[in-house]
């Protein structure tokens, strides 16, 4: 369908969906459109189109997909201040939190290509391990923006490390570290960090505190509809600066969440097909309740999600446990090489990327 939008308006799309600008000027997370581009918006997102003029659109939308249009922008002013301050910084850590659906990934977007615009490097490392966008669920990822994005999904990871669990309650040693890792690559950019939603209870405050602490970074951008986000910044130390939440935050149920996470492995298992490991040329990481492989051969492995690892720790594939059997591992995974070590995970997947359960220790 076509759709004419008026000059300062935005149309939001959720997905599934897409659309291109056919005359006029419009952007998306302050990067501008590109007549006859084509942007999908995957299902259960949404982007928002602000127009800078009168903008014509030809929209397709999916079964659920759907357009509302909104007066003025949907972007609060403070990203602006935000994005000001960022420019002057220039370089250094800033990280993004906030709860689940307040829109951190959407200001890490915004950010991202605004910065992009003043010519500013702007890696994004993505620690929300749940919903992950630069690298699979389950994974922390880095990537260096080369170009305007509608989405985090967009970027091409130069980075992921491996945590094998979408809870971060599960793994927070490991996901600090993980985070701290990437971001500490490149000190002469300014790193914009992508954190996970747990931060209202009392053991999630202590969490952030402790991963602010060891991350470090030069400025907090704290993404809240009140003053939830109080415990952690009075905690911390560290120049915080409080975002406030977009309008009509897109809110998603654990069922779209789900759908989510099953796109996310997908689009990193997509042509995986059976393959075969020697124990004896690749390392084996075991969870760390696991004392030994012949500890590991009594439990129900099958389905379990790895991580196929290079000789520095980073992912190259994810893959699937078909078979645990001595000295062999069989997986379902994408072909890669470099492998130095194949590391077991917490989640348990079918090989069409749907989430079965956890591994029961």
């Amino acid at each position: 369908m076509r759709y004419l939008l008026a000059p300062e308006n935005t149309l939001l799309v959720r997905g599934p969906a897409s659309f291109r600008l056919m005359n006029g000027e419009a952007a998306v997370l302050g990067a501008p459109l590109t007549r006859n581009i084509r942007l999908v918006v995957r299902q259960e997102r949404q982007l928002p189109i602000e127009a800078r003029s009168e903008a014509d659109l030809e929209i397709t939308l999916g079964e659920l997909g759907s357009v509302f249009e909104v007066q003025g922008s949907t972007i609060p002013t403070s990203w602006d201040s935000a994005v000001e301050a960022l420019a002057e910084m220039e370089q250094g850590k800033v990280m993004v939190i906030g709860a689940a659906d307040v829109g951190k990934s959407t200001l890490s977007t915004y950010l991202t290509n605004r910065l992009f615009g003043l010519g500013i490097e702007s890696p994004v490392v993505d620690g929300d391990i749940g919903q992950a966008d630069i690298g699979p669920p389950t994974t922390i990822g880095r990537a260096v923006p080369t170009g305007y994005v509608s989405s985090l999904v967009d970027l091409k990871p130069d980075g992921i490390i491996f945590t094998g669990h979408n809870t971060p309650s599960q793994v927070e040693t490991k996901l600090i570290e993980g985070i701290r890792r990437l971001s500490d690559r490149n000190h002469q950019s300014l790193t914009i960090i992508n954190t996970d939603g747990w931060v209202l209870d009392s053991e999630a405050v202590i969490y952030k505190v402790r991963m602010i602490e060891a991350i470090q970074p030069d400025l907090i951008l704290g993404i809240s509809t009140n003053t939830e986000l109080q415990p952690i910044l009075s905690g911390a130390r560290g120049r915080s600066f409080r975002i406030e939440a977009p309008k009509n935050v897109l809110a998603r149920s654990r069922s779209d969440r789900r759908e989510i996470r099953t796109a996310g492995y997908r689009r990193f298992l997509d042509g995986a097909t059976t393959r075969t490991y020697a124990l004896g040329n690749i390392r084996l990481k075991l969870p760390k309740s696991l004392q030994s492989i012949q500890a590991a051969t009594t439990l129900d492995l099958k389905n379990l999600i790895v991580g196929l690892l290079d000789a520095d720790g980073y992912l190259l594939q994810i893959g699937i446990l078909l078979g645990l059997e001595r000295n062999l591992l069989r997986l379902h995974s994408r072909a890669t090489n470099q492998v130095k070590e194949i590391e077991l995970g917490h989640v348990k997947l079918s090989i069409d990327g749907v989430e079965l359960g956890y591994l029961e220790l």
